[in-house]
């Protein structure tokens, strides 16, 4: 009685909070050169400076050496942020006893994960854009930035673009919806006929999940796929909004006096200058970026959980 108790407890939050942080560490190696690269095709004082993205790696290393390939690094801690924050909303929907949450379950306690994160996104990617589109011959570290914001602005200074960085992070709904979709297609494809979920599971924490993923006979090719289509849906889903949000959080402005620019003045000023195609920019290093960072980050998620539990 009290294993089963221990069971249906799920693992504490701190458990998908530290697998989220290592994975996020992980991803951050193989994702950040390719961060740098979409900011700089999103910044206007950048507007075709580039014709590839090999050559604006190449471009890049040869004005700023490695090191600029991995300005403004973001903290792990982020995804720690996103896979405690969607466990909490897969527990307050109360799915059944034994039953699978459907996937419409799964979106909305990804993008709600999204909405949480985005007060920790905000005022980082602020920091991280402002170091990334800055000349070569300028390299501040992050605590430099963040105190001129705060002087200029105030606190309130670090959340420009907070609209824009909500509204891009609900793509942790279609993240999470493509990832337990295909996982569930490469599930049912191996299954009995008449039998489409072999091995039910309460799906209440990352971490039930993983579990239930590394007993259910995927492999981790199949893993690696689920979460590459997953990081290539989310950008793809809401990606005009990150478009809008760099715009708003690399445009300069000083003092409470000065108002920051809207996300929708941003957005009708890029395209009447720059046209439609404006709010893609940067899309395909993006991409390239998605498939390789999102199989790393999940298939380190995977590991820790079978190190942890």
């Amino acid at each position: 009685m009290s294993n089963e108790a221990s069971t249906d407890a799920g693992p504490p939050p701190h458990v998908d909070f530290a697998a989220g942080v290592l994975a996020g560490g992980v991803g951050l190696l193989v994702g950040q050169p390719f961060d740098v690269v979409k900011v700089r095709y999103q910044t206007p004082q950048y507007n075709g400076r580039y014709n590839s993205i090999l050559g604006a790696f190449r471009s890049i290393v040869r004005e700023e050496k490695i090191p600029g390939l991995f300005k403004g690094v973001m903290s792990p801690m982020l995804n720690g942020v996103i896979f405690s924050s969607y466990s909490f909303g897969m527990k307050i929907q109360h799915t059944p006893e034994g039953q699978e949450p459907t996937l419409w379950q799964i979106m909305l306690a990804g993008a709600g994960s999204g909405v949480a994160a985005s007060l920790l996104t905000c005022p980082i990617e602020l920091v991280k854009i402002q170091q990334q589109s800055l000349p070569p011959t300028q390299n501040p570290s992050a605590w430099q930035v963040t105190k001129d914001i705060v002087r200029q602005s105030g606190v309130r200074g670090l959340y420009r673009g907070m609209t824009a960085t909500i509204c891009r992070d609900l793509a942790y709904g279609p993240y999470f919806f493509t990832y337990e979709g295909l996982c569930r297609f490469f599930k049912w494809r191996k299954s009995p006929d008449g039998e489409r979920h072999p091995l039910p599971h309460k799906h209440d924490t990352l971490i039930d999940e993983a579990e239930a993923e590394l007993h259910s006979g995927l492999s981790w090719a199949e893993l690696m796929t689920a979460g590459g289509a997953a990081g290539v849906a989310a950008w793809v889903a809401t990606f005009p909004f990150d478009v809008i949000k760099t715009r708003m959080q690399d445009a300069v402005y000083s003092g409470p006096g000065v108002k920051a620019p809207s996300m929708w003045n941003v957005a009708v000023q890029s395209v009447q200058k720059e046209g439609w195609r404006v709010m893609f920019a940067g899309l395909w290093p993006t991409v390239v970026r998605a498939v390789p960072t999102n199989m790393v980050i999940f298939l380190t998620f995977e590991a820790c959980v079978a190190a942890m539990t």
